[in-house]
């Protein structure tokens, strides 16, 4: 045998695909983007990676929340009226309720109230991150998005909020992302992954597919990601794993 056939070559590093679908609404969105975060943290010491990519999902109808640019001055609906509205307020209640449980267990911020706008914008502006800079920029992004819109309360529709985060993770400047949110790049491409999910049987997020095999339902907590993600990971025979990545919140 000769020195070069004695040198074998490193096997490639595995790579886990996780598609994380989800609405920048979805308060149950923002606590799972970090719970998901933490768990993939907690797999640093394993010799794969996981590239993670948020596809979009809306859910207001038009009808609830029409998406059209709001005039100065004029009232947008909050989260708490909103939610009344469709649940009533005892259901309303209790549900926010979890909600902040869960955002405390996850060491998240959380206004009592917020703004309820339709989220496309915001999606099409994640699409376009997620293509020139990957999960990186994309996560940035998100990072950015979730936390202002459910611990600073502010609009998801609303284009110059939308700009100065583009800028911020470097997609583009301020006057580009202006230009970009004003005109229709990404719209078709963000509304045939709306179409696609729901057709896939996608009624509610946050939604995880895993390996393009596997889907986690609902939020779960870091916990749960990190004992699923470890258990697919470590698996010699990904067939194994079947029967771990059936999870509903």
């Amino acid at each position: 045998m000769s020195d070069s056939d004695s040198t074998l070559s490193p096997e490639p590093q595995r790579t886990i695909k996780i598609i994380f679908i989800s609405d920048y609404l979805c308060a149950f969105c923002y606590i799972g983007n970090k719970s998901l975060k933490d768990a993939i943290a907690g797999c640093r010491d394993l010799d794969v990676r996981f590239d993670v990519e948020f596809r979009p999902f809306t859910l207001l109808c038009q009808s609830s929340v029409p998406e059209v640019p709001k005039a100065k001055g004029e009232k947008v609906p909050n989260r708490r009226d909103y939610l009344v509205r469709k649940f009533g307020k005892e259901q309303a209640e209790s549900k926010w309720k979890v909600v902040e449980e869960l955002a405390q267990k996850a060491g998240l911020p959380l206004a009592e109230d917020g703004i309820v706008a339709r989220s496309t914008l915001a999606h099409r502006l994640a699409v376009k991150a997620y293509k020139v800079g990957g999960q990186a920029m994309q996560g940035h992004l998100n990072d950015l998005l979730f936390d202002a819109i459910f611990a600073a309360c502010k609009d998801v529709s609303d284009v110059e909020f939308l700009a100065d985060a583009a800028e911020k993770i470097g997609l583009m400047n301020k006057a580009e992302a202006t230009t970009f949110l004003q005109d229709t790049d990404c719209k078709n491409c963000v509304n045939q992954m709306i179409e696609a999910a729901r057709a896939s049987g996608v009624n509610g997020v946050p939604s995880i597919i895993i390996d393009g095999k596997w889907a986690l339902n609902g939020v779960q907590s870091t916990e749960c990601y990190l004992q699923i993600l470890r258990k697919i990971a470590q698996s010699s025979s990904m067939t194994e794993c079947a029967s771990i990545v059936s999870v509903e919140s």
